[in-house]
Formats: structure tokens, sequence, C-alpha cells
């Protein structure tokens, strides 16, 4: 392989390395917010946790970078007409699709309860409301589900990286 593959390569690695730091606000607040009771609390939970997706932050970026790199990859090595490469790719959009669906159901309705910014639909960012009683925040922080976030994120990863590493088919 090229030199240039390696360079790609090296910067795939990089980007998923970058993906998954970027994730780890997110997760701290998917665990914490339940355990927190102060409105105050929660809402620098949550604000923590939109820093990484800011229209040029780290979550975008390495979003764009492993978009970028698996394609480029894929071509030259000759993969994108393997199975294991289109299910990797196809797992990918996957996952963010499943997540940003997750967050946009559980995580945007308790940030616009508690009266700050919140998203609808893939990327509509609406303005702060008037914040609701504390007994709705906490009736929808209870129905979030943080285990079930990190298990299917932790299942799609391994099963990605079990794609790339072995290649079966």
């Amino acid at each position: 392989m090229s030199n240039l593959y390696q360079w790609f390569v090296w910067l795939h690695v990089l980007a998923a390395f970058v993906f998954f730091f970027s994730h780890g606000a997110e997760m701290a607040t998917a665990f914490m917010l339940p355990k927190e009771k102060d409105a105050n609390g929660m809402k620098a939970l949550l604000n923590i946790s939109q820093i990484t997706h800011i229209p040029f932050g780290a979550f975008g970026v390495s979003m764009l970078l492993l978009l970028i790199t698996s394609v480029y990859m894929g071509v030259t090595a000759g993969w994108w007409r393997r199975v294991w490469w289109e299910l990797s790719f196809l797992i990918m959009v996957g996952m963010v699709v499943w997540m940003s669906w997750y967050a946009r159901k559980y995580y945007s309705p308790i940030r616009k309860a508690l009266g700050l910014k919140y998203m609808t639909g893939f990327s509509t960012y609406n303005p702060a409301e008037t914040p609701e009683s504390m007994d709705i925040v906490y009736a929808l922080v209870a129905k979030t589900k943080p285990r079930l976030l990190a298990w299917v994120g932790l299942i799609f990863t391994a099963t990605l990286l079990f794609l790339m590493r072995f290649k079966p088919f």
C-alpha cells in the first residue's frame, strides 16, 4: 500500500479515538443526570455534553474524517465491494441514526423542560422556552436508559472492530 494510504489509516484511527473521546461527556451525563436533583446541576450536565456538538466540534470533525477515510480506504484497497466493508459502513450509519434518535427522544425534551435550547429532527435547534415544573423534569429523566445507551454503543463498536480487524466476508 502507498504511503498516502498509511496516512489515511493513521487519520482513521485518530478520528475514531477523537469520536469516542468526545462522547465521554455524553456518557457521564447519561449516568449522572438521574442522580442530579437540582435544576441548575441538570442544566450544567446537559450543557457540558453539548460542547462536542458545535458545528465544527470534535464530534462533527471526527465523523467527517471517519467518513472520508473509510471511503478512501475502501476504494483504494478494493474493500468497498466486500460484504464486511459494506456492513461496517451500514452499521456506522445505523449507529449515528439510532443515537441521534435516542438523544432527540429522551434528552431534548429534558433540555426543553429545563428551559434550555434543544434540538428536534436531525439537527434543528430550537430556542429556550419557559421551564416546566421539576416534577415534569424528573418524570422525563426517569424515562432515560443510560445502560441501554452504553450497551448499544458498545455492541455497535465491538461489531465494527470485529469486522475491520478480521474482515470475515
